[in-house]
């Protein structure tokens, strides 16, 4: 198997990095590389088995017109998480990456959402251990708005936070914050559905108002707290 890999972010070294541990044939082609000598691309296009884009998602549309040709009946696949491109096959790596490349028992473990109908992961990474679950295309956008929801989401709400402890008492947040996340990851991992602790699920109406008048001097996190009671707790004020 030889996978060509376009792009060198935090996805494509990682994937490049982990289809060689697996005994793949894996190359990658930066931008400047692509974007400076055309024959040369279409050569290790032509070496190449499966070809992969892992460039941003705005990006991938363009880079499917420009090389659809040279790619012709090989297996082209990307890494995004919410969109669908005619002609290839979406591999999404459920995972925030890091600037290095991960190690591979850590890629061993991130979850892959790709295409119903598409080659199982294992076929183009040599066997390897990943979940690997299917969705339809037209539910992508679905399971991306979740990911988004349960990740981006979080990190910003960790960051805002983070910067209110560090700023008001003094608190390092890498390691305070940090073992206290570890610990929400930990309860998620036994009960994926039931994991929420605190004041909500005690329903302690008295520890939360004073959270909330706590926050009076800080409206933006104010204003998440209180959509997470309308979610979490929704007949609250019954």
């Amino acid at each position: 198997m030889r996978l060509l890999v376009f792009g060198a972010g935090r996805v494509g070294l990682s994937m490049a990095g982990y289809a060689r541990h697996l005994g793949v044939n894996a190359e990658i082609l930066r931008r400047s590389d692509a974007e400076g000598d055309p024959a040369i691309v279409r050569e290790r296009i032509a070496q190449a088995d499966v070809v992969a884009a892992a460039i941003p998602d705005d990006r991938i549309a363009a880079w499917r017109s420009q090389w659809k040709d040279a790619i012709g009946r090989r297996l082209a696949i990307h890494f995004s998480g919410a969109r669908n491109f005619e002609g290839m096959a979406s591999y999404h790596p459920l995972y925030s990456f890091p600037k290095e490349p991960l190690a591979a028992d850590v890629m061993a473990s991130i979850a892959i959402i790709r295409d119903r109908g598409a080659p199982p992961f294992a076929s183009i990474f040599s066997g390897a251990p990943n979940p690997d679950y299917e969705i339809e295309p037209e539910g992508r956008a679905l399971y991306h708005a979740i990911a988004v929801l349960s990740g981006n989401f979080a990190a910003h709400l960790w960051n805002e936070s983070a910067t209110v402890l560090a700023a008001r008492f003094g608190i390092e947040p890498a390691t305070a914050l940090g073992a206290y996340f570890s610990g929400l990851a930990d309860r998620f991992r036994e009960r994926p559905f039931d994991s929420l602790t605190g004041p909500v699920i005690r329903k302690d109406a008295a520890t939360i108002a004073a959270n909330l008048a706590a926050l009076d001097a800080e409206p933006r996190l104010k204003a998440l707290y209180e959509a997470f009671l309308e979610s979490a707790w929704p007949d609250r004020r019954r």
